[in-house]
């Protein structure tokens, strides 16, 4: 069997520091490769159980989720995030590891925020990038633990990364408006910066570029992509603006069953005045009169698709740095003419 020794005693016999021998054994970070090598060389030399660690290890495997919130207006706890936390969970117990979940407010001291990133036991991060600038994203990226950024792209970060294909998914929720008549197409637009409605505002206008139709700058209203606000904001808006298109592409679910109640209210269909289509696919959709027809987001498999490419190279110092765009789907109800 093998054998168990302090590591106040390793130290003596190495004139190390018992710190130096214990961060050896637990695999941390900060110490020199010969100093590391020149401890493992000791251990086996005196029969060190290894098993026993390794054992212990395998029973606490874990994956940090941080979800990071600049301004909590998008991030938030919405069906959209709770299908994707429910996905990374589900996902991460099938791997036998416990899920940590962390909110992190500021990156200023984002060390502290993970203190067992470099354990044996910690498979690294999923990050949830929503609400994240790239400033942001490098100081995750600078923790030096496998990391997958979920929902967010940023091309400057070697990382991999799992997002919503949104040009595509804009593209198509235009596309159907199109293909249903309509010419004269607004855009109800996110006014909090986020990379996802960026790539969103690109499908929208790349739909309608495409089909030659002209891109109304007076038609697009920026609100606040929280339903209460969105309502209260287009209500004010729709007093100072009658002349309205057949039409409008929303960036999420929450702005457009805002809009449908906000239309509604000062005198117009839905559909039959105005149309309108989003992208996600929330549990409200099926609910609100008329049903909305958006993009149907695969939450659960954002989720999935993040906790396997974690697991799957976290043993791998040399894979290769991927990208992965989950493609939408469009569910039609009753919200376009």
């Amino acid at each position: 069997m093998g054998k168990t020794i302090k590591s106040k005693d390793l130290a003596e016999m190495l004139g190390i520091s018992p710190a130096t021998v214990s961060m050896v054994i637990n695999d941390r970070p900060g110490i020199s490769d010969a100093t590391r090598q020149m401890v493992l060389d000791k251990l086996k030399e005196v029969g060190y159980d290894f098993s026993a660690k390794q054992n212990k290890s395998q029973k606490n495997q874990m994956i940090y989720f941080a979800i990071y919130k600049a301004h909590g207006q998008v991030v938030s706890d919405t069906p959209f995030f709770l299908q994707l936390t429910e996905g990374i969970e589900s996902q991460a117990k099938a791997y036998g590891c416990r899920l940590q979940i962390t909110y992190i407010y500021d990156v200023a001291n984002i060390r502290g925020d993970f203190p067992l990133i470099h354990s044996p036991e910690c498979k690294g991060i999923i990050v949830l990038a929503t609400e994240m600038d790239l400033a942001t994203a490098q100081a995750f990226a600078s923790l030096g633990c496998p990391i997958v950024f979920l929902d967010s792209y940023f091309e400057d970060i070697d990382a991999d990364f799992v997002v919503i294909n949104n040009e595509q998914a804009a593209r198509h929720a235009t596309r159907h408006l199109i293909e249903h008549g309509h010419k004269d197409i607004g855009y109800l637009h996110s006014k909090y910066h986020i990379n996802n409605f960026s790539e969103r505002k690109n499908g929208y206008h790349k739909a309608l570029t495409t089909a030659g139709l002209p891109i109304h700058s007076s038609y697009e209203f920026k609100l606040t992509p929280a339903t209460e606000d969105a309502y209260r904001e287009l209500k004010e808006l729709l007093d100072q603006h009658p002349d309205l298109p057949t039409a409008f592409f929303a960036d999420n679910d929450n702005i457009a069953i805002a809009a449908i109640k906000a239309f509604k209210e000062s005198g117009c269909r839905v559909p039959e005045d105005i149309s309108i289509t989003s992208i996600d696919d929330i549990p409200m959709c099926e609910f609100i009169d008329p049903p909305l027809t958006t993009m149907q987001v695969p939450k659960h498999q954002l989720g999935y698709l993040a906790v396997k490419r974690l697991v799957t190279n976290y043993d791998r110092k040399d894979h290769e740095i991927v990208k992965i765009e989950v493609k939408t789907r469009l569910i039609e109800r009753e919200s376009v003419r």
